[in-house]
Formats: structure tokens, C-alpha cells, sequence
């Protein structure tokens, strides 16, 4: 784990590393003819929920000892495992800035208090094509998941005043991104990972041609990852989310990334759920 010390470090300020080629050239390939296989004939942007855990092909993805040398460098050796939050995507990318956490709004619900357990979760979001073909970088704000200690409060002002749903569609309509110079932009290739806290304000860049990721879930089971589980395994019924397959279930316990269901604690404060306006765009933004 030593050797990931600067990466742990650079997580905790900025809440998110990028990894390169942490998938070689073969299973890129495959894993991009699975995905076209499943989208069939998609127009603009495919994409399924819960795609990783209920798609036999991708489950040696979920144990892939590259990605957890480095996980277990992030979550200092506690134990930790597979998150219930996962999603195939082809042409899809997200117009507006985003968290993926349960409380998108800063201040606002059990994701943002950790004065009695830390908030010890990932997403791993992983990239199949070309920069050179798609030009799609994934923009991230650091220091968006914990913007109290690591965020000007003024700028933090500005950017939580400029992201969200009305400033998704402005983005969309018009092509002017509020947030654009507050963000890093990362230029994927082929096999590249990008581990990220939910609460880290994030989207995708304008892009051409194809556009292949995968998404996984991890983190320490607590009651932040009891939450989290809870919201898109029961809450988001509007995804679709099912139990594992036997087949996953047993190999997440025999890979020590299993986590027993807890019963869930009914609504979560200040959860997010998506509006009318947000499925308009949405909408509109697949069409």
C-alpha cells in the first residue's frame, strides 16, 4: 500500500485519482464488443443500470487486482466492498454537472455529516475508447466533496449557485458551461480508470463517434454505504435495480467484497430524485 500513498493523499484533497491502463488491449476490445452487442441498435446514448452485476462478463472487472491495489491504498487497509451501484454505458455521457451521491445539494442529508462515521465510498468509472476518435474528457471540480476544507467559500459559492438541472440545460441548448474553468478535464483512453467520491461535482465533455465506460461501486460498509445501497437498490425503483445473481453474490464472498443487505431505513433525508424538468432533458438528451 505504500506505494499508492500519493494517490490516497491526492484522493483525500481532491477527491478523485485517475489510473492508467488498468484494463489491457484485449479485454478493452472485448468489453467494447459485449457493450455494442447489448445496445443493439441505439441511437444517440444506451445505457443500464445495475449492467455490471447482472452481466456475467463483466464480473472479472469487479476483482481486478490492479484496481484493488490501489483501492486497498485508498481505504488504508480497512476492509471494504462492492458497492450495489453500476452501469454499462454506450454514447452516453451526462449533460449536466452532477453528483452521484444520494444528497446532491452541499449541506443538505446524512451524506454530508461525518462527525460519527466517515463518508468511506467510490465510484470507478472505466473507459474503452480512444481520446484521438471521441475527444471526451471527463470533468471533475476538486475538492467538490469536501468543499468546507478544501474550496475557497466563495468560489464554493459559485459553483454550487452554477451547477445543477437549469444550468444543465443551458449547457446543453447553448454550449455555455458556467463551471468549465473550475474543473480539471481528463482525456481518457483505452482501459484508464477514474476513482471518484460520489460527492465529487462531475460530468462528461461533448464528444464524437463512439463512447464505451462501465461504472462500479466500492467502499467501506458503514452506514454512508448502507445509504447509498439502500437508495439504488430500493428508492430509485425508476432504475431497475435487482438482487445479485447467485453467480456474483458468490464470488464477491469469495473475493471479500461482499456485503450482507441490511434492511433498508425507508426515505433518506434530502435524497435526490429526479424532477420533471430533469427528465426532459434527459429525454431529450437521449433522442
Amino acid at each position: 500500500m505504500a506505494g499508492f500513498q500519493h494517490l490516497k493523499e491526492e484522493f483525500e484533497r481532491r477527491g478523485f485519482v485517475v489510473l492508467r491502463g488498468v484494463l489491457e488491449g484485449d479485454r478493452v476490445s472485448r468489453y467494447k464488443k459485449i457493450l455494442v452487442e447489448m445496445a443493439g441498435n441505439y441511437q444517440k446514448s444506451w445505457t443500464l443500470p445495475d449492467g455490471v452485476a447482472q452481466t456475467e462478463a463483466f464480473w472479472e472487472a469487479v476483482t481486478n487486482p490492479r484496481l484493488h491495489g490501489v483501492l486497498e491504498s485508498l481505504f488504508d487497509g480497512e476492509g471494504y466492498a462492492f458497492l450495489q451501484h453500476n452501469d454499462l454505458h454506450v454514447g452516453f455521457s451526462s449533460p449536466a454537472w452532477h453528483r452521484d451521491s444520494i444528497n446532491r445539494t452541499f449541506g443538505v442529508g446524512p451524506d454530508w455529516d461525518e462527525s460519527i462515521e466517515p463518508y468511506r465510498l467510490v465510484r470507478v468509472g472505466t473507459y474503452l475508447q480512444e481520446f484521438a476518435g471521441s475527444g471526451f474528457k471527463l470533468g471533475l471540480i476538486p475538492g467538490s466533496h469536501r468543499p468546507a476544507e478544501h474550496l475557497d467559500p466563495e468560489i464554493h459559492k459559485q459553483i454550487e449557485r452554477r451547477s445543477g438541472t437549469l444550468a444543465g440545460g443551458v449547457k446543453m441548448l447553448s454550449g455555455k458551461d458556467f463551471l468549465e474553468d473550475f474543473a480539471e478535464w481528463v482525456a481518457t483512453e483505452p482501459g484508464d480508470c477514474v476513482i471518484f467520491d460520489p460527492r465529487v461535482l462531475h460530468t462528461g465533455s461533448r464528444f464524437e463517434g463512439a463512447k464505451f465506460s462501465f461504472f462500479m461501486g466500492f467502499g467501506v460498509p458503514n452506514s454512508h454505504f448502507f445509504n447509498h445501497y439502500h437508495y439504488y437498490r430500493h428508492l430509485r425503483k425508476d432504475l431497475g435495480y435487482r438482487a445479485f445473481p447467485e453467480g456474483f453474490a458468490a464470488l464477491l464472498k469469495s473475493s471479500g467484497l461482499y456485503a450482507p443487505e441490511k434492511e433498508g431505513a425507508g426515505e433518506i433525508e434530502g435524497a435526490w430524485v429526479p424532477g420533471a424538468t430533469y427528465n426532459r432533458l434527459a429525454k431529450w438528451f437521449k433522442s
